[in-house]
């Protein structure tokens, strides 16, 4: 069985000073209570947060020092974006696993470490979502039945199908493998990009690695914070800017006729200001829509029987809450 010695927590942080103490304090729980024995390293990339994020964290790995092999604290106070910010981290990447997550969201009671064996031999390995809103866990439901749907649709297609056509995934439920993030023309690749970091990441990797070996693990791994100050809000524009870079590229690099019409009409109605007609005109969306009606109670099934267990995850969440107002700041 596959041993875990070493393991990098990667936290990308913007203007995260109201969440940022919880977010470490769950990194706290996991290594407390699954961490004996492994070497674990924290790489923090701050993109010029405007408010006390980086002294919040540097004021609580000095309190927890004891923690971590390695602390890196990257806070230069240049803007780069998501996606520079992330390649900045992952050139002080010096483990075999690793977990990236940004600032404001916070890690489940879930052994982490465990889990994060099965990615041996895979590229992506990805839990199952929960979000977490003004405090409150919330069930996922359409995300959940969604994902499950992806997995299903896509489970005979190549990785990038799945990328190209209509899919969800849960990007803080995902684990990369190392040697991926560390892959000189994937991350040469993402850099060309803003704030869009885990799509084109994606189909890099699914570009290179033939086939992309994926799994999908039944556990809630991270919550998924979603406030007024997300950076897909915040940074609208730059967030639709990279998508539509994103849809050319996949567009140009497309070489079969049909494959490149249905990307083209997907820019097409992503590009159309009224979200019905944003569906109505999608080729992909009736595709996906007929994988659905033919994979239903297979989908059903799966979302049925997943138990969420909400109220131990909220009990887990509050306890991290609490953790974080104990700090006499």
């Amino acid at each position: 069985m596959t041993i875990i010695n070493n393991f990098t927590f990667v936290v990308l942080t913007y203007n995260h000073s109201n969440y940022i103490l919880e977010h470490l304090e769950s990194i706290k729980y996991l290594i407390d209570n699954y961490g004996n024995g492994i070497a674990v390293d924290i790489i923090v990339a701050d993109d010029a947060s405007r408010d006390d994020t980086v002294a919040l964290t540097k004021f609580w790995v000095e309190k927890n020092s004891y923690l971590f092999r390695r602390i890196t604290v990257l806070s230069d106070g240049t803007n780069r974006g998501t996606c520079k910010n992330l390649t900045l981290a992952l050139e002080n990447l010096a483990t075999d696993y690793c977990k990236l997550t940004a600032g404001d969201d916070v890690y489940s009671y879930e052994n982490l470490f465990f889990e994060a064996k099965k990615i041996y031999g895979n590229h992506i390995l990805s839990g199952l979502p929960l979000n977490l809103i003004n405090g409150t866990i919330v069930d996922t439901q359409f995300d959940l039945f969604n994902l499950f749907a992806t997995n299903i649709i896509y489970k005979n297609s190549p990785y990038l199908v799945r990328l190209q056509r209509i899919n969800f995934f849960n990007s803080p439920s995902i684990f990369y493998t190392a040697s991926a993030l560390l892959n000189k023309d994937i991350i040469n690749f993402v850099n060309q990009y803003s704030v869009t970091e885990d799509y084109p990441l994606q189909i890099k990797m699914a570009e290179i690695y033939k086939p992309l070996k994926f799994v999908q693990v039944e556990k809630i791994f991270v919550y998924y914070r979603r406030t007024a100050n997300s950076t897909y809000l915040v940074k609208n524009s730059q967030f639709n800017r990279d998508k539509v870079d994103i849809f050319n590229y996949l567009i140009k690099s497309e070489s079969n006729i049909f494959g490149k019409l249905l990307l083209r009409n997907r820019l097409f109605c992503y590009n159309l200001g009224n979200r019905y007609l944003k569906k109505a005109f999608n080729l992909s969306f009736y595709l996906y829509g007929f994988g659905v009606l033919k994979n239903i109670i297979f989908i059903l099934n799966k979302v049925k029987k997943f138990d969420k267990q909400l109220d131990k995850h909220q009990s887990h969440y509050d306890l991290m809450a609490l953790n974080a107002r104990n700090y006499n700041i």
